[in-house]
């Protein structure tokens, strides 16, 4: 039987997509998890596996948006019959606009396959300098009709005035995201100005160069399993205990923030973590984000404390419930003894969906937050 290609939902606010090109092209054998085609969300560019071992029978959707669960192609074995009404959807046929760049027709050229259409459509195709290669036939058998190369025309000219608002459309999704969980969900939010000498300490006891991020990322990965409320996860409407520790974090990229997944952080040293954590933003920055790199957070550290920020409100990364927002670590005075000195401060803000825990479990975490502060340096310095 032959398996459908879906567009997944890579994440939970996700629902339109974009394919750029096909990394296959029709009559081509693949093995599950072998990269299909290269997919652009509101977060990220990346690679979309087959889903099965067989042969590309036939790609529906060669590229343009999409929505999530979508069918754009199928996988079988050579012969196997695909109901034409299988292919049908609610939505157009979507077609590749010709002003996507040099990508555009790489896997329709290298298929090796007639274009199948009516000669109504080749005489508009003409007529609008449409590549036939670049639209998706709704004719008999897929065969392209003179609508299909009408809409194809149509297409190319909403992509063209749509290309100077992209930077706000690659926006839309998150800012939609946010609202829904800002308005839905019962944020409390749980501050405390922290002893930082600690993470100023131990980036000097650590045997490699770590940002404030990794270290944080490192205390977080270790303190958590103490406080199972604070990683639960939504599943439409129950919540459920996470299986691991895997810790998202936020990515300032050009597109917004994204928060790339450490997974299985607990099992980390310093050093992979912090290696970790680099690739990862410089994937999100390069936009090459793989589905991977996105899915299964159970808990979102964010850190301002670069631009000189001390302290904020942050919003709840859902289906997580709870979130880390920290500061700058800066130098102020304070009462020691009945002394005055100077000491590192950096405010921590936890934001925690109240229906999972509540604000004493917020609290006895940032209480215990300080003392792994503490006790940091002394780690690390352990041979």
């Amino acid at each position: 039987m032959p398996v459908p290609v879906i567009i997944p939902k890579a994440t939970i606010s996700l629902k339109e997509a974009t394919i750029l090109h096909w990394l296959k092209a029709e009559g081509d054998t693949v093995s599950k998890d072998d990269p299909l085609f290269e997919m652009e969300t509101d977060k990220a560019v990346t690679e979309v596996p087959a889903p099965d071992n067989g042969t590309v029978l036939r790609i529906l959707i060669q590229g343009g948006p999409v929505k999530v669960e979508q069918v754009v192609g199928w996988i079988g074995r050579p012969g196997d019959p695909i109901e034409i009404s299988s292919e049908v959807t609610s939505e157009p046929p979507v077609v590749r606009p010709n002003v996507m760049g040099p990508n555009v027709g790489r896997s329709e050229a290298g298929a090796g396959t007639p274009v199948i259409a009516t000669p109504a459509a080749r005489r508009r195709a003409r007529e609008l300098a449409i590549d036939l290669r670049a639209v998706a036939g709704s004719g008999p058998e897929g065969r392209i009709i003179q609508e299909d190369v009408e809409r194809a025309a149509q297409s190319t000219s909403a992509a063209l005035a749509q290309g100077s608002s992209q930077g706000q459309q690659n926006r839309r999704s998150p800012i939609q995201h946010l609202t829904v969980t800002w308005q839905t969900v019962p944020h409390i939010h749980i501050g405390r100005l922290l002893d930082a000498r600690g993470l100023m300490d131990a980036k000097t006891a650590a045997p490699l160069a770590v940002s404030v991020t990794d270290l944080l990322l490192f205390l977080l990965a270790r303190l958590l399993p103490k406080f199972p409320e604070l990683t639960m996860i939504w599943s439409g409407d129950e919540l459920r205990p996470a299986s691991g520790i895997d810790l998202s974090f936020a990515v300032d990229t050009q597109k917004g923030v994204v928060a790339p997944v450490i997974h299985n952080a607990s099992s980390l040293s310093l050093a992979q973590l912090s290696q970790c954590r680099r690739s990862l933003a410089e994937a999100a920055r390069a936009g090459r984000l793989c589905l991977r790199d996105l899915e299964g957070g159970v808990f979102t550290l964010t850190n301002l404390g670069m631009h000189e920020v001390d302290f904020f409100t942050p919003i709840l990364n859902a289906p997580q419930t709870a979130i880390l927002a920290s500061g700058r670590i800066a130098q102020q005075p304070i009462v020691a003894e009945g002394a005055i000195t100077v000491g590192w401060r950096m405010w921590a803000n936890l934001a925690v969906d109240h229906r999972a825990a509540d604000g004493t479990a917020a609290a006895r975490f940032l209480t215990e937050l300080q003392s792994e502060i503490h006790r940091l340096p002394l780690e690390l310095s352990k041979p």
